[in-house]
């Protein structure tokens, strides 16, 4: 122990006493700690908008913008606004040609392009042909490779901030049209559900009407088919003036139902349209489910059901009336047969997907949601056919017979007239009067039940519009319209803000990386020592009699002190130079004391067991801690070697416990580290002394054939 202290007073007697050896010590000292500095200061806020706001990117702005409904919408110029507002980066406005040649020639970091009908290509979406807009990024890679990384970010905002802007448009157009429809109600001096209601109250009393009417016509048919039945030759005369005034009086009443006629023609491709719709919807809500046992779910194919049962309701109504008008024709219409076919064949069909929805609701797995879907748009298929044909082709032939009948029936008065004079010819007019009566009597029948159908809709409809009235959620909608739609619209296009609550939250970037680069500078600062300070005693003689282990022991201890002193300067001039966060600055200081402490017995060992060779270790090691450590990136995201390594290398116990004193201490993790560090010291004790024992001679050749070279 005695020589041990010998050799380390004198080595620092030799420093003491020679001015430049104390500047040679100073320098060593001091430089590692230049290193972190340096790197940390350049780090110190790399993504804020003081240092973004220097990076350049080009923005071309190309839209000219588009009115849609009355609605001027110009989303290249709400960009351009934005922009400016946002000093995040420097937006450079320029032409496409300048922005392409200035990120070719290094000029701008990336380029963003906002193209022609931009505007048109957003608000094409309320249309069937929409298009989907796009922004154009250019980004230049080879000028910087975590530029990039920056710039992605950025039009990553640009983009939220478009669709943004898009959603806010939509919903103050939404917003726009709605509060029109009620302020028009307002100024009619009711609400929007007011006015439908007084328009259906309308259709009502002229439904109520055309039943009366026919109700008449019916009656008037009745008297025509009793003189039909009490007329002969013998009473002709007599009758024949009562009977021409009683068709003279139901000339207007004929007329009246022929226009009944043709909203009843009319109904039935109603009807087939409604369902038709319906149908539709339907199954495009069947198709939104997922998951069949949901409330939500059941509720919904609960509604399907109800819509099915009153489709085939309709159906049900429609075909026995074409059955009655089609048999009381004069010659049944084919076409019509036909549709009557489809038509039983939907209503069966429908009632098969009304036993498969039945079955779903009990929970049978069997069926499935989406199969039921595209059974009912299959049906709404049909039916939509069914509707083409029914009004280019049924719906003219059946009004053209039926005008034929009425025709008739305004012939008889002309034909009463001339009855009197026309007795040979009485029996055929009877039998033809005999004909067109029945036929009159079955038609007004069937318009009778499809009047008494349309009554009965309108009234369903009526009930729904009440309490679509009373609904909470449609007051609440109307009432929104009274307020700023701007704000909603903002609303709605971000309806969530996240509240970020920082864990070991770090002030500056440059804080987050002075533990990886303090340490990088620690072990730098090691390698320096065993680069210019000889780990070999030399005029031993001087000395008295040393031995090898106190030739180790004694000389390292020089070393030990130095790296010392540099861990003071790093650690010191992190926390009162630069100002880092830290909440413990005493463990600071004492995790960077025994990182150099450590860093520099191993190597020295290192280099006083092997040599050159040893410093070629150190450095290996240096290397390969860089991308190991995770002192710049998450170490899960490194390959899979360099996970592998991560737990056991000196560096990331170091850097975790300075992170411990930098963020913010948690449990007895500062300890773990250092502890685990220790290791090492162990480690470089173990190589300093047997395997520098075991070692020596080979080492001795190995140094001897190299200065051999006179190179090295």
């Amino acid at each position: 122990m005695k020589n041990i202290f010998k050799i380390y007073k004198r080595d620092l007697k030799k420093i003491f006493t020679n001015s430049m050896a104390i500047i040679l010590a100073v320098g060593i000292a001091v430089l590692p700690s230049l290193y972190a500095w340096f790197n940390i200061y350049a780090n110190w806020d790399p993504y804020g908008p003081a240092s973004t706001g220097n990076m350049k990117v080009a923005v071309v702005i190309n839209d000219e913008g588009y009115e849609f409904k009355g609605v001027e919408i110009n989303v290249g110029d709400q960009i351009k606004s934005n922009l400016k507002a946002n000093d995040i980066i420097d937006w450079q406005f320029v032409s496409k040609e300048r922005a392409l040649n200035g990120i070719k020639a290094g000029d701008y970091y990336a380029g963003i392009e906002i193209p022609k009908g931009f505007s048109k290509s957003l608000t094409s979406i309320m249309t069937k042909n929409f298009k989907q807009p796009k922004i154009t990024y250019y980004a230049n890679e080879k000028k910087n490779a975590i530029a990039t990384k920056i710039t992605d970010k950025v039009v990553q905002t640009v983009q939220t901030e478009v669709n943004e802007s898009f959603v806010t448009t939509v919903i103050n157009l939404v917003n726009k049209l709605l509060g029109t429809v009620i302020e028009q109600g307002k100024k009619d001096g009711a609400n929007i559900f007011q006015n439908i209601q007084n328009q259906i109250d309308s259709a009502q009393s002229a439904v109520k009407s055309v039943e009366k009417t026919i109700d008449g016509f019916e009656g008037v048919m009745s008297v025509a088919q009793d003189l039909n039945k009490s007329l002969s030759k013998s009473d002709l005369s007599s009758i024949l003036g009562d009977t021409k005034t009683a068709v003279s009086d139901t000339e207007d009443a004929i007329k009246v139902a022929e226009s009944s006629i043709d909203v009843v023609t009319s109904s039935v491709g109603d009807v087939l349209k409604s369902s038709s719709k319906k149908l539709t919807n339907s199954a495009s809500n069947l198709k939104k489910i997922n998951d069949t046992t949901s409330d939500k779910a059941q509720a919904e194919i609960k509604s399907v059901l109800a819509e099915c049962a009153q489709a085939r309701k309709e159906l049900q109504a429609i075909v026995p009336a074409l059955e009655k008008v089609n048999n009381n024709l004069p010659k049944p219409l084919s076409a019509v047969e036909a549709l009557i076919k489809v038509l039983k064949t939907a209503d069966s069909r429908l009632g098969g997907v009304e036993n498969e929805l039945n079955k779903i609701l009990r929970g049978d797995s069997s069926k499935k949601i989406n199969d039921v879907a595209d059974k009912l748009t299959s049906i709404s298929t049909t039916l939509d056919s069914s509707l083409s044909t029914y009004t280019k082709e049924i719906k003219p032939q059946l009004d053209k017979t039926v005008d034929s009948l009425l025709d008739v029936l305004f012939d008889i008065s002309n034909l009463l007239t001339t009855v009197e004079n026309q007795s040979p010819q009485l029996n055929t007019l009877v039998k033809s009067l005999n004909s067109s009566v029945e036929a009159g009597d079955d038609l007004l029948s069937t318009l009778h039940s499809l009047i008494s159908n349309c009554a009965k809709q309108l009234d369903n409809l009526s009930k729904k519009l009440n309490g679509l009235s009373d609904s909470e959620i449609v007051n609440t909608l109307v009432n929104l319209t009274d307020g700023n739609s701007d704000e909603l619209g903002a609303f709605i296009a971000c309806p969530v803000k996240v509240d970020t609550d920082k864990v070991y939250g770090i002030d500056n970037y440059g804080s987050a990386m002075a533990p990886f680069y303090s340490t990088l500078a620690l072990w730098v600062g090691a390698i320096i020592l065993v680069a210019l300070i000889k780990p070999n005693v030399v005029n031993k003689k001087e000395l008295g009699n040393i031995k090898p282990r106190e030739e180790y022991f004694g000389r390292s201890l020089i070393f030990i002190t130095i790296s010392l002193v540099q861990g003071l300067i790093i650690c010191l001039g992190d926390l009162y130079f630069l100002k880092i966060q830290c909440y413990h600055p005493a463990k600071f200081i004492f995790a960077g004391l025994c990182a150099s402490f450590v860093f520099t017995f191993f190597i020295y060992s290192l280099v006083a067991a092997w040599g050159d060779i040893g410093k070629a270790v150190a450095v290996i090691l240096l290397v390969v801690q860089l991308g190991g450590c995770g002192g710049t990136f998450p170490i899960d995201v490194t390959p899979a070697f360099f996970r592998a390594i991560n737990p056991y290398l000196p560096y990331t116990f170091v850097i975790d416990a300075f992170r411990e004193c930098v963020c913010g201490t948690y449990g007895n993790n500062y300890w773990i580290c250092l502890g685990k560090l220790f290791i090492y010291f162990f480690i470089g004790l173990l190589i300093g002394t047997l395997f520098r024992y075991l070692f020596r001679k080979p080492m001795r050749f190995f140094e001897k054939k190299v200065e051999e070279t006179g190179l090295f």
